[in-house]
């Protein structure tokens, strides 16, 4: 077997991804003893490993063959990794034309673990200076983006996502958890999130999910502005423009009902 290269390299991952590999390339699937020679695993690690992975549903043992293949839970990453992928060229056009209505910079984002990533930007005519850009990463709880990503969660699931402290970027920052949660059942009563200038004092957006047709909230977009140019009757105006087009958009997903993420937050009383 090849030992894991570099210095960050651990040998358990290492060897998780080559059994991955060994059933993922060798259709239908391969016994213990074929994976034994496919991977020079030592026998005790293996029988862990695939035992592990099968519990887990990343691969499973046809009982009839004994062979292992790759598992529901494998399918269930890799499309929602392509879904990812698939989701800008989807959304361009609806970027675009937020773009050109309000000659606003307009961005998609993912969640990823606590933290937003930027998948694609529409610049406006404006100059403007933004932390922000395709491939960067900033903390869910301190943007527009986040916080309509956040919304979609369960507070419980929030609260497991955060870092144990929120540090503080501006004088506007959400570094209460309470009050982080009392921000995000806000978005879900509007429709929408505000970024008050929270991680860049004078910068301002609005926000709203891009929900799947299992009612997840899958990505955000935002139309991002500078401070001065933030006023209320600009915000009556791009809001609801910006949740139809995620309407419309999550409908191209399969989205039957777009406003199911706002239920996240509700408790439901028995009976």
């Amino acid at each position: 077997m090849a030992e894991p290269r570099g210095a960050g390299a651990v040998k358990s991952a290492a060897r998780v991804v080559e059994v991955l590999q060994a059933v993922a390339l060798r259709p239908p699937g391969l016994t213990f003893t074929e994976l034994l020679d496919a991977t020079h695993i030592p026998r005790s690690s293996l029988h862990g490993l695939v035992h592990t992975l099968a519990e887990r549903g990343v691969i499973q043992l046809d009982a009839a063959s004994k062979r292992y293949a790759p598992g529901p839970k494998l399918w269930e990453l890799a499309m929602s990794y392509a879904q990812q992928l698939q989701l800008v060229p989807l959304a361009w056009p609806a970027l675009e034309a937020l773009r050109d209505t309000f000659d606003e910079t307009v961005q998609m984002g993912v969640l990823n673990g606590a933290d937003v990533v930027y998948v694609a930007k529409a610049s406006s005519s404006h100059p403007m200076q933004m932390v922000s850009h395709v491939g960067s990463r900033l903390p869910a709880y301190a943007t527009g983006l986040g916080k309509a990503l956040l919304a979609g969660l369960a507070p419980a699931a929030v609260e497991a996502l955060l870092p144990p402290s929120l540090p503080r970027f501006t004088r506007d920052t959400l570094t209460e958890r309470a009050a982080l949660q009392a921000e995000l059942a806000r978005v879900r009563e509007r429709g929408y999130a505000r970024d008050a200038g929270e991680y860049s004092a004078d910068v301002r957006c609005v926000a709203a999910p891009l929900v799947d047709h299992t009612g997840a909230v899958v990505a955000a977009v935002s139309v991002t502005m500078a401070s001065e140019r933030f006023q209320p009757e600009r915000e009556a105006a791009i809001a609801p423009a910006l949740v139809a087009a995620m309407q419309r958009l999550s409908a191209q997903l399969g989205c039957l009902d777009w406003h199911r993420w706002r239920q996240k937050g509700v408790k439901r009383g028995a009976g």
